[in-house]
């Protein structure tokens, strides 16, 4: 945080430069960069998000494209704010002024390419995450974009020309390709060496390799379904199906389903839930988000470590724990919930954390929070309501 005998509250930030134009110098800008050589007819030709910014990354124009996206009619509603605040990212406002200034815009890819444009005077690109507020449904909404800039020297005013292109479409499908040629197929290839191997031992052992084959065979189903369910959650085709369900029963069912799983060797799932933990809700999601937090729990923990599944009932419905000894560094952790962002990098798929958060707040109409440090390692706490109507379950 910039902190000196001269600093101001507008200085004052955890990342990019946090000083704005003056409304009146915004409008001049805003006045050069429409009768510039670059021409609002230019920008609308380019077929992504494209906005004009100056030197304090204020938005002074915006192509046709950006404005259908955002429900604009016109770019002077966009005047003077910043990418984030534009895109109603859920940060833009945690920063001491404004986008660029928390500790999360650190991670920002267009907040990066911005700054290294503006003081190379040159042109930078990185990919960005975005999980915005939707007002109308509050809910979020993740956006993945490869965000470039370029610098445009336009009149007297040094400025930006960002051009964000959509890239979900590109990250769904490297999500799809790694589920089918990396997990499935590796856990198909080990079905098919156990196969092999119950030709040639004894019935007890073969008996063994069955039982094992059998798991492996659920994971594989599990994935595909994981996935599926994930793809109709974001279209909002998901149908919830409720029914009465006991805490402590899903954990057995997530204990007993990772017990013979790669991940799960050498590391120990402990349980505790009172027999009275029940709710109303949907069972299969409840057990995908169980399991999902206890698989990355396991991938967190060093041999030898112990992973606590625990749950309480509280005065609203239930509150369910997942805790693990590891500590999750603060780069990654305003990251977590993003989609196709992976603590695991080239090999991780990015979908965990984040189907977690859709299924428990949109579709169970949870919440889901953690806390992580070296005292008490990492702690995933997801709160779901007792009861869900049947009424509310409208996404």
């Amino acid at each position: 945080m910039v902190v000196g005998k001269l600093a101001t509250l507008e200085d004052q930030t955890f990342f990019a430069p946090g000083q704005r134009d003056s409304a009146d110098l915004i409008y001049l800008e805003a006045s050069t960069a429409s009768s510039a050589h670059i021409g609002q007819e230019i920008l609308n030709a380019i077929p992504d998000l494209a906005m004009i910014l100056n030197d304090k990354r204020q938005i002074v124009a915006a192509n046709q494209h950006c404005l259908d996206a955002l429900g604009l009619e016109f770019a002077e509603s966009l005047h003077g704010q910043r990418l984030g605040e534009a895109l109603r990212c859920i940060h833009a406002g945690q920063g001491p002024n404004g986008c660029g200034t928390s500790v999360a815009c650190r991670q920002c890819g267009a907040t990066k390419a911005m700054m290294s444009c503006l003081n190379s005077q040159g042109s930078a690109q990185y990919e960005c995450r975005i999980t915005a507020h939707e007002v109308e449904s509050d809910f979020e909404t993740s956006m993945e974009f490869l965000a470039k800039a370029n610098y445009v020297k336009i009149g007297d005013y040094g400025m930006v020309l960002l051009v964000l292109r959509d890239i979900s479409a590109e990250k769904r499908k490297d999500a799809l390709e790694r589920l089918f040629f990396h997990d499935v197929l590796n856990t198909v290839g080990g079905m098919i060496g156990l196969a092999d191997l119950m030709v040639t031992v004894n019935a007890a052992q073969s008996n063994d390799y069955a039982h094992l084959i059998h798991h492996l065979a659920e994971n594989v189903a599990e994935e595909i379904t994981a996935h599926r369910n994930l793809i109709q959650a974001e279209n909002g085709t998901l149908q919830v199906d409720l029914a009465n369900v006991c805490v402590g029963d899903i954990f057995e069912e997530v204990a007993e389903g990772l017990r013979y799983h790669p991940i799960c060797k050498g590391l120990q799932i402990e349980t505790q839930a009172p027999e009275n933990c029940c709710l109303r809700t949907d069972r299969v999601l409840l057990r995908r988000i169980v399991g999902n937090l206890t698989k990355n729990a396991l991938e967190a923990s060093p041999k030898g470590s112990t992973i606590k599944l625990e749950a309480n009932s509280t005065a609203e419905g239930v509150n369910v724990q997942v805790r693990n000894p590891g500590v999750i560094p603060e780069s990654i952790q305003s990251q977590l919930f993003k989609r196709s962002f992976s603590t695991k990098g080239d090999a991780g798929r990015g979908l965990g954390t984040y189907s977690i958060k859709l299924f428990a707040e949109r579709f169970l109409h949870g919440r889901i929070s953690f806390t992580s440090g070296a005292e008490d390692g990492t702690v995933f706490m997801v709160d779901l309501p007792s009861i869900i109507e049947t009424t509310s379950l409208r996404v």
